[in-house]
């Protein structure tokens, strides 16, 4: 099971840069991508970067980082109220171009051992080779939708005890 935890503090200082993919196989979730400085309570910084388009806080803004594997999963901004799941604004992608590489390069194998070895059982690598890559669609497609349920729930457990604050306020 993932082990998710919370980084709260002060919003120091965001940076926004343009993804550019520097090599062939590499991809970005989102065109756009953040780079937070979060001072904590306890006066530590740390530096998050966030693959996304929307950011819902600015500078100085109380936020609340639900951080798993050295990746901010969603935020909540403390000063607002209002929060975003990044791995369901900015999911990560299926289908990557390193994956269509490998099969491609797997297939090629296989007809050209069919072939000069002279061996026609090597073909069936090419329907194992479909189901493969249906397994790992179906595989991270699943990881996704698990992932995104778990933090909605950590993200609306997180925020209500704030909307519970503001609903029994005292009024004169």
């Amino acid at each position: 099971m993932r082990t998710f935890f919370w980084v709260s503090g002060e919003l120091t200082e965001v940076q926004r840069f343009i993804n550019v993919p520097m090599r062939w196989c590499e991809q970005y979730r989102a065109r756009e991508r953040r780079e937070l400085w979060i001072t904590t309570d306890a006066g530590r910084e740390m530096k998050f970067v966030v693959h996304t388009r929307y950011l819902p806080a600015r500078r100085g803004h109380r936020i609340a980082a639900l951080v798993c594997r050295c990746e901010v999963m969603a935020l909540l901004n403390l000063t607002t109220g209002d929060g975003v799941n990044f791995y369901r604004a900015d999911p990560p992608l299926l289908w990557k171009r390193c994956d269509g590489a490998v099969l491609v390069a797997v297939a090629l194998a296989a007809v050209i051992a069919a072939v000069a070895l002279g061996r026609p059982e090597w073909l069936i690598v090419l329907p194992l080779l479909i189901c493969a890559a249906l397994a790992l669609l179906f595989g991270r497609w699943a990881h996704r939708a698990l992932t995104r349920r778990a933090v909605r729930r950590l993200l609306q457990q997180a925020a209500e005890p704030a909307a519970r604050r503001a609903r029994f306020s005292r009024v004169r």
